[in-house]
């Protein structure tokens, strides 16, 4: 709450939705609200509805054009909410937007976020093509609500929430993309931690989403690939692909997908780096190996 009281320099209301929170949370959320760097309303629900509820009220009680969903494990740096709408103007094929994060293309490798913040300032108003926005920072225009729907509320707590609505975004003819500039750090499931039954909610969830639409896939990629197979073509049917070998030994021109990752080691050790992954990766297993190599 401070760093967004501190760091979002065009005119904002917050929206604080209170989950069935203790006393302390909600004694620190009037006085924020009482300080009042910002317009702020609180919304108080008596128990714990569950994450996607909370959004989906807080986006109701909304009346602004623009609308960010932003978690309660984040900080924000200068600039973030500006040039997240900077990216959304600059396209009105652009339906999701995400800032840059620790968690989505740039690893904090213990920077201070406000430092990040003033690295990736020269990349103002230029953007990443994303498969799946992620929801702890997202903007999207009220107007896309109005047209595709809220949150599923069937994802209850929360997980699979935001690869739904990027799914259905993607069908009104819409894309998500990670605006290069703005940068918000992201403790990842601070939250869910902390609830007894997380990972069984999380499984639950995964099934639901396969049941609506289908299952994606973790690929392996090994070196020299041809280029009649496509790694965008597939990231951005939202598969997730891990490219292993050679950092310029690549076919192909280098993907800037999220959801491709680079594993780069030299040319001999990719089969050993390569097993290894597939070995202890077992929490998200990969499902496919793709290489030339026999």
């Amino acid at each position: 709450l401070q760093s967004v009281a501190a760091c979002t320099e065009i005119p904002a209301r917050l929206i604080l939705v209170d989950n069935g929170s203790e006393a302390p949370t909600r004694e620190l959320l009037d006085r924020f609200k009482a300080e009042g760097n910002l317009p702020t309303e609180i919304l108080r629900n008596a128990t714990n509805l569950g994450f996607i509820k909370a959004v989906n009220q807080g986006i109701r009680a909304g009346k602004a054009p623009w609308v960010c969903l932003l978690n309660n494990d984040t900080v924000v740096t200068s600039g973030w909410l500006s040039e997240m709408i900077r990216v959304a103007e600059s396209d009105p094929r652009i339906g999701l937007v995400n800032p840059t994060s620790n968690c989505l293309g740039y690893p904090a490798k213990g920077l201070p976020p406000g430092e990040i913040a003033r690295r990736l300032a020269e990349n103002r108003g230029k953007s990443a093509p994303l498969s799946t926005a992620i929801g702890f920072c997202l903007l999207a225009r009220r107007s896309l609500f109005d047209q595709i729907g809220l949150l599923d509320e069937q994802f209850g707590m929360g997980n699979f929430d935001d690869d739904d609505l990027s799914l259905r975004v993607r069908q009104a003819g819409l894309r998500p993309v990670r605006a290069a500039a703005a940068y918000v750090h992201h403790e990842e499931k601070a939250s869910f931690k902390k609830l007894p039954g997380w990972e069984k909610a999380f499984d639950e969830n995964q099934k639901k989403f396969e049941r609506k639409w289908g299952r994606r896939l973790r690929i392996l990629w090994g070196p020299a690939v041809p280029a009649s197979l496509s790694i965008d073509a597939l990231a951005g049917a939202g598969h997730w692909i891990s490219v292993i070998g050679p950092r310029n030994g690549n076919s192909g021109k280098k993907s800037d997908h999220a959801q491709v990752d680079y594993l780069a080691c030299p040319a001999r050790a990719w089969r050993l780096k390569a097993t290894w992954r597939l070995i202890t990766k077992s929490k998200k297993p990969f499902n496919f190996v793709v290489s030339l190599d026999p």
